[in-house]
């Protein structure tokens, strides 16, 4: 009895269960009556009306469910495809881009009438001290030695500073250690230009000059590092001081941006101006 007054519910639905049972049961229609068969169907509606209810909230939960872990499971794959062909395009480009760069070196080797060796940019600066070098993967062992002059197709990179068997370190242009010989291209005029450590300064530039923003720097050839007519950089500046015009260079080369360059094995005269 104590069962029956805690859950009285349980007790209605069970007999109600039952009586839909009996009435489901029965053979003879003409033993039920009309009124009681019609009030057990409508006492039976409404729990089944919620069991179906139930019961399809359930099934289409499940299949959303199902469904939706169906869709992260295709947008991963999507993703994942996706980070593919976007990786093999830049791979595509930078080939692209490669080639372009190589295609303008052997350009310049053929132009330049000298004996030149490609090499790549591997590493920056070693030191924190001195950061206008860079490292390239060739040595003594591919005939390097101190000095020599290195370039790209737009013009002039620096020297070889220090050799070691297989790498070898690049004074940059704009180093301060750094001094090319130079000329204005459209005047003659000889100058100086020296590295800042974060640009290039043309000084020693006689006074009565004709000189413009914009002139053209190449190399002189006199300092017997560099070759002759070798594009440096543009005019971007103009200072009096004294006697002498200085002027600041932008480098014509990307320096912060260098992955392939030319050695110049044997520096000639008949280097010409690339423009």
């Amino acid at each position: 009895m104590g069962f029956l007054k805690r859950h009285p519910l349980i007790i209605i639905v069970l007999s109600l269960l039952l009586a839909i049972q009996v009435f489901s049961l029965s053979t003879d229609e003409k033993r039920l009556p009309v009124p009681f068969s019609k009030f057990i169907l409508n006492l039976t509606y409404y729990p089944q009306k919620f069991t179906y209810e139930v019961t399809d909230s359930i099934i289409n939960v499940w299949q959303n469910y199902i469904y939706l872990l169906d869709v992260r499971n295709e947008n991963k794959k999507l993703i994942v495809e996706n980070a593919r062909l976007r990786h093999e395009n830049m791979q595509l480009l930078e080939a692209g881009l490669q080639n372009d760069r190589l295609r303008k070196l052997l350009d310049f080797k053929e132009y330049s009438q000298s004996r030149t060796l490609t090499a790549n940019v591997i590493a920056g600066s070693p030191s924190i001290i001195r950061t206008e070098v860079v490292i390239i993967d060739k040595g003594t062992s591919d005939g390097l030695s101190e000095g020599m002059p290195i370039a790209t197709f737009e013009g002039i990179v620096g020297r070889v500073y220090l050799v070691g068997d297989r790498d070898a370190e690049v004074m940059l242009i704009t180093d301060p250690l750094s001094a090319v010989d130079a000329y204005i291209h459209r005047t003659r005029a000889r100058g100086i230009v020296k590295g800042t450590g974060f640009g290039c300064v043309m000084e020693y530039i006689d006074s009565k000059t004709d000189l413009s923003v914009g002139d053209k720097v190449i190399s002189s050839g006199k300092d017997g590092f560099f070759p002759k007519g070798v594009l440096i950089g543009t005019v971007e500046e103009i200072e009096r001081k004294g006697n002498f015009l200085s002027a600041k260079v932008s480098p014509n080369v990307d320096l912060n941006s260098l992955e392939e360059v030319l050695v110049i094995l044997d520096p000639s005269e008949k280097m010409a101006l690339n423009e």
